[in-house]
């Protein structure tokens, strides 16, 4: 690195006027970044990014001081214009943008685009553009350039450049990771600031849809399933699947939870199977999912990759099959999910924000919901993943679901401010969920469809609900009944009772049952059979039979555990509901 040393009396540093440059480039980003979090979408993490790695271009000012306002100038054309997009999305879709919008233009054709965008067009948006323009524009007019002495402009140079790394060092250094963790640690806190969200976008983009290409191809060569037989071939129906997230049964009042967060579901009780000893696999939603859409369990964690999954299944049986997603379209962590809806004929992705910790609600599932219910199809499969109670609870509901804000009916260990905020918070989430979930089965009566909605969580949630550890969140190590006990609730219209009968009892309400055989009640709930369909599997079926329940971590089998054998145990189970305020 060399560094000018012509420097002389006249030219006189001002760190008044290096501020005005590191402003200038921040606007670009710090502008967008404070309007999402003002306006709660996401929490203040961006922004804070923002800050860091805005620094990064006030190295060639100080390397360069006689071009300075040239090399601002040049930068700053630059910033605007790839700032413009995420300040557009943010216009239209009230998101924050990440690789998923990417992933939505290249998969959509042009026409769609211009037209969706023309649709969205106000006349304010013009004078909006103007008065954003204008600002750095002022800020860059009255900049002067950014003299320094040769020992200070090294010092700032190398302190800008360690800031600037500081995520990739303390990756290296601190937590001892590979160079490609370091690096992809660097890429996600620079995503956030221009131009870098469209070039680390891009390369995220490409990765993932490299592996979802791959993963898909697998998919399309894998056996379809031997003497595959649908009883209900001839009917007119519309199945729906809807996976919830985060949500714990036991915070639910449909379930005997002593706060009322589940009003609507419980007025819906009459109509809907309600199954009492459920249990997720994992408490990860990924990992959940590669079970309960597929052949894969504990024991088999990757038949998912081997044999049909419940999309295979549905399409083989020549059902229509939509995909509504209101969970991050494409991110690393959701490659999985993102291929599990390509497999279906349709796609709806409702979510593209960076960020999970975003205000985005899951009542935009219901009207392509709506739509799709009046679509022609004979058969039909919809499968809707929400949102649901995912943390940070406080952005999964809006403010008019914000109904418990009291130590009220809270357990008395729960008593430092922010448990006490956090453990209403969930409950409201909780409640938001119950109006969503009965919404979907209030418009699909109206519909007149035949069929059935099963709605059921991906995984459960610890929010302070144990008093010997106050605990939010999940755990895998550390297991508790919280993070696995999951609701799984049917609904059926009356046609489809009177073709599909079930006797309904008590003890069927109340059978131990793990998700990862859900494949096979599904099909016997739409009453599809096959060669390697087992009766025994399926919880509503006459020839049910228990089975282990197994958590854990399959990569770990010695420590799988099975909870038939050994249940949770909660010593303060019985007086829980004595012990609240």
């Amino acid at each position: 690195m060399s560094i000018s040393s012509d420097y002389s009396e006249k030219e006189v540093f001002s760190w008044k006027n290096l501020w005005r440059y590191f402003f200038f480039f921040f606007y670009f980003s710090g502008v967008h970044q404070i309007i999402i979090y003002a306006s709660g979408i996401v929490d203040i993490t961006g922004l804070f990014q923002a800050i860091y790695m805005s620094l990064v271009w006030l190295i060639p000012i100080l390397l360069l001081p006689h071009y300075s306002k040239i090399i601002a100038g040049i930068t700053g054309v630059f910033l605007w214009a790839s700032s413009l997009i995420t300040m557009g999305y943010l216009a239209l879709y009230h998101q924050d943008f990440s690789q998923s919008v990417l992933f939505i233009i290249f998969e959509s054709n042009w026409s769609e685009s211009s037209e969706f965008l023309e649709s969205y067009f106000s006349w304010w948006m013009i004078p909006a553009l103007i008065a954003y323009t204008l600002v750095p524009f002022l800020i860059w007019k009255y900049a002067k350039p950014a003299y320094a002495p040769i020992k200070m402009r090294t010092i700032l140079v190398v302190s800008i450049t360690l800031i600037v790394c500081s995520p990739a060092i303390y990756s290296l250094v601190f937590k001892h990771t590979s160079v490609e963790s370091a690096i992809s640690y660097q890429m996600n806190c620079m995503e956030p600031v221009a131009p870098w969200h469209l070039v680390v976008g891009y390369i995220k983009y490409k990765k993932s849809l490299h592996e979802i290409e791959q993963q898909l191809l697998a998919n399309k060569n894998i056996a379809p399933l031997k003497n595959l037989h649908d009883k209900n071939a001839n009917t007119s129906n519309t199945l729906v699947l809807v996976i919830g997230e985060s949500t714990n049964s036991q915070r639910m009042g449909l379930y005997g939870y002593h706060r009322n967060t589940t009003p609507q579901l419980s007025a819906l009780s009459d109509e809907l199977l309600v199954f009492h000893d459920v249990y997720a696999p994992r408490p990860y939603t990924i990992e959940t999912l590669q079970q309960v859409l597929s052949f894969a369990d504990e024991k088999h964690p990757d038949l998912y990759l081997k044999k049909p999954t419940l999309m295979n299944l549905m399409k083989q049986a020549g059902y229509k099959t939509y995909w509504i997603t209101n969970q991050q379209t494409q991110t690393e962590r959701n490659t999985m999910l993102t291929t599990f809806s390509r497999q279906a004929d349709e796609q709806i992705y409702l979510n593209n924000n960076r960020s999970q910790n975003s205000a985005q609600y899951d009542e935009v599932v219901i009207k392509p919901f709506e739509k799709i219910l009046s679509n022609s199809e004979q058969k039909k499969l919809i499968v809707i993943h929400l949102l649901g109670t995912h943390r940070a609870y406080h952005y999964r509901y809006p403010e008019s679901y914000n109904f418990f804000k009291s130590r009220t009916g809270q357990p008395l260990w729960v008593r430092k401010r922010r448990h006490v905020r956090e453990y209403n918070e969930y409950d409201n989430a909780v409640r938001y969920n119950d109006y969503v979930i009965s919404t979907l089965i209030r418009k699909y009566k109206k519909s007149n469809n035949n069929g059935f909605i099963i709605y059921f969580s991906d995984h459960g949630e610890e929010v302070y609900d144990i008093p010997q550890r106050l605990f939010a969140g999940r755990n895998e190590a550390a297991p508790t009944s919280p993070m696995y006990t999951v609701p799984f609730i049917i609904w059926r219209s009356a046609s489809w009772q009177k073709s599909n009968k079930i006797t309904a009892t008590q003890k069927m309400l109340y059978r131990a049952y793990t998700l990862s055989d859900f494949i096979y009640t599904w099909s016997d709930l739409a009453g599809i059979s096959f060669k390697a369909f087992d009766p025994g599997r399926s919880i509503i079926n006459p020839l049910f039979l228990p089975h282990p329940i197994w958590i854990g971590d399959p990569g770990n089998p010695e420590k799988l555990r099975d909870l038939q054998k050994q249940p949770f145990s909660n010593p303060w189970e019985k007086v829980i509901s004595s012990l609240t305020l």
